[in-house]
């Protein structure tokens, strides 16, 4: 059996991991006509021989150590599918929360779980892939390796060890004392946009539960066409989905007798280089935090996200998050285990209002796919977490939310405030 040590990443989110906020990854692709279980279920374990994340488990560690490590089985020994008879959108909700209100274990592989609902008219086949295993495009390139393998369709994957590449420090930390200093310098001036603490976003009909509830906006292809003439030379999508969130969320404040504060949102940053940006079930995207500027509009909104993430690229900035975490080598993981402990003792001045993380746009599942959806996960007290992606020409958001943060008709009302802002 082949044994690797988690990465900084992988260790990061393991530890942020919680019962009643399972730090996991969604994706789901509906599906055309009936997808037959025992041939889903072959294609999972094709699935996983070929990414080899996708049949680890965590090895036995005690608090004394230094690392956590990954054991990596030959073959998947089972498949964790269920299998739902949903008669309309109600029940495939319900299945889904079900779903995604639990980790998948990391005591046996995989480290994932997987949910195939049958409709009146098209199945959904839904991933929750534990974080530690893997971001939000290994979630997609897990799926993407599934439905081809279902569909009997060529899956090459690139021509390298992909336990061998998983060192992000290798891919985006500081290489000399010289960056070190250039970034830190960076960073100070970032951080000069995040004055005082982070708004946070009014609760409204929530229930004090365990868990997530989903909700997810689709757009016709106009419609996403829309969206893209915000655009223009200096800004891109991701700026417009990000602008229009920090908008959402002022108004959503405004409209629930909130005074206005600074609006900051949690955005991941891709670490793959671009020869296989898509590519590798594993960890590698990096957080950075961006800031509204007090903007109460749109157009000021996406010039204020423009020029902060344009700096993001320009300096590196996510890579300042994989070199704090090079500190963490020299804790026990009985110390590291009690870090997230800390944050509420900050006053959550490290927390975000809201995250937004861009899968850009996808395709080429193999399966006769009508639509893909995909959703990170958020730690109260950021309760809304979106997640954002382009399948073919049609623009699909997936809402994320914590329970005590809203009800369904409140998750409902603040997705409409976020397409009426986009397009307006």
């Amino acid at each position: 059996m082949t044994t690797v040590p988690l990465s900084r990443l992988d260790e990061l989110f393991l530890i942020l991991d919680h019962c009643e906020e399972p730090w996991t990854v969604h994706l789901e692709a509906r599906v055309a006509g009936r997808l037959e279980p025992d041939r889903v279920a072959g294609a999972i374990r094709a699935a996983a021989q070929r990414h080899p994340l996708a049949r680890a488990q965590l090895a036995t560690w005690r608090n004394g150590d230094f690392a956590y490590r990954w054991e990596i089985a030959e073959e998947l020994a089972d498949v964790p599918l269920d299998i739902a008879w949903c008669d309309d959108d109600q029940a495939l909700d319900a299945a889904r929360e079900r779903l995604l209100g639990r980790s998948p274990s990391l005591d046996a592989a995989p480290p994932f779980a997987l949910l195939l609902a049958h409709g009146p008219a098209s199945d959904t086949l839904a991933l929750n892939l534990h974080h530690a295993a893997g971001d939000g495009m290994a979630a997609a390139r897990l799926m993407r390796s599934i439905l081809r393998a279902y569909s009997g369709i060529e899956d090459p994957v690139p021509p390298l060890d992909p336990l061998a590449v998983r060192d992000v420090r290798a891919l985006a930390g500081a290489a000399s004392l010289t960056d070190r200093f250039a970034r830190s310098r960076a960073m100070v001036r970032h951080s000069a946009t995040q004055w005082g603490p982070p708004a946070r976003l009014a609760t409204d009909g929530g229930g004090d539960r365990a868990g997530y509830g989903v909700e997810t906006l689709a757009f016709t292809p106009a419609e996403t066409a829309a969206v893209r003439d915000h655009r223009d030379s200096d800004w891109t999508v991701n700026d417009v989905l990000l602008a229009a969130l920090v908008i959402t969320c002022r108004r959503w404040n405004e409209e629930h007798g909130r005074r206005a504060r600074r609006v900051s949102l949690s955005m991941p940053v891709n670490l793959r280089p671009p020869e296989w940006r898509t590519e590798i079930v594993g960890n590698f995207a990096s957080y950075v935090t961006v800031s509204d500027g007090l903007a109460d509009d749109l157009d000021h909104a996406l010039a204020v996200m423009g020029r902060q993430t344009r700096a993001i690229r320009r300096d590196g900035l996510a890579g300042v998050v994989v070199d704090l975490l090079a500190g963490n080598a020299f804790l026990t993981i009985g110390v590291k285990r009690h870090l997230p402990e800390l944050i509420p003792l900050t006053g959550n001045r490290v927390v975000d209002t809201a995250s937004l993380s861009n899968l850009g746009v996808l395709d080429d599942f193999g399966c006769d796919v009508e639509d893909v959806w995909f959703s990170p996960p958020g730690r109260m007290p950021l309760g809304a977490a979106m997640g954002a992606l382009t399948y073919g020409d049609r623009l699909r958001l997936t809402l994320r939310y914590r329970h005590p943060q809203f009800g369904a008709e409140a998750a409902r009302a603040f997705m409409d405030r976020y397409k009426d802002i986009l397009l307006g």
